[in-house]
């Protein structure tokens, strides 16, 4: 079996109430970066925080994040979100994504998720592009595969995520087959990070072990074990997928 990319979700946009150890300030977020790439997680996808406790996409509360991550775990991979949820307005989201470029290397994060379902992606993803920053091209729905492929700078694309949207396993697998058959179709030669959410997050990551994909998991994706019982922290889920892929 090829080499996979598991990928630790740390936070995402959930809120610090919904489980104790979700990690929310910079060092919150770099002690559990630490502890997942000592379990064996391969990168971070994060969303980085204001003074307030919003998720943010200034470039200091982006480069305070992503500098105590490395600081934490040198030479591995960082990435952040884009999500439209964060600053709804694309010219201002624009600009924010466009700053990052000043950053220093350090504080620059390696990647960043760009969901095309959202209006105005393809402004956010050729401003990752040429500030220098991967762009992970987020497909949710069947019609987000012919926006990708009319998007002139595809092929520049570090990956793609295929992110199933439904919270029942069978129809989350379902889901991602649908999109994976797309994609393939494309004869787009980008490499696929499979993954799903909530009740549909253990059995996507089956699928995507089964199948060869790269895959992630972490409190953005699932706060519980698969047996049901709630995840101690990102480690633990770390941990525990990767007991799967040691037993294929």
């Amino acid at each position: 079996m090829p080499r996979m990319l598991l990928k630790a979700c740390l936070n995402g946009a959930r809120a610090a109430t919904e489980h104790p150890r979700l990690p929310v300030t910079p060092a919150a977020l770099a002690r559990d970066a630490a502890a997942c790439h000592a379990a064996g997680a391969g990168a971070f996808h994060v969303h980085p925080r204001a003074a307030h406790g919003g998720e943010s996409l200034d470039a200091a509360d982006l480069g305070v994040t992503v500098s105590a991550i490395r600081r934490a775990c040198p030479g591995v991979p960082v990435g952040v979100s884009t999500g439209a949820w964060i600053l709804p307005d694309v010219t201002a989201r624009r600009a924010r994504v466009a700053s990052w470029k000043a950053l220093s290397a350090s504080a620059r994060p390696d990647f960043a998720s760009v969901n095309l379902s959202e209006p105005g992606w393809e402004a956010i993803a050729d401003a990752l592009l040429d500030a220098g920053i991967g762009v992970e091209a987020g497909v949710w729905f069947p019609e987000d595969v012919p926006r990708l492929l009319a998007w002139p700078r595809a092929s520049a694309c570090l990956r793609i995520l295929v992110e199933t949207q439904s919270s029942q396993p069978e129809a989350a697998c379902q889901e991602a087959r649908t999109l994976v058959d797309l994609l393939r179709a494309t004869g787009l030669a980008r490499p696929l990070l499979v993954h799903g959410s909530e009740g549909g997050a253990w059995a996507v990551l089956d699928l995507a072990l089964r199948h060869g994909f790269d895959a992630r998991i972490g409190l953005e994706d699932t706060l519980t074990l698969p047996d049901g019982r709630r995840a101690e922290d990102n480690a633990a889920l770390v941990a525990t997928a990767l007991q799967s892929v040691r037993a294929r």
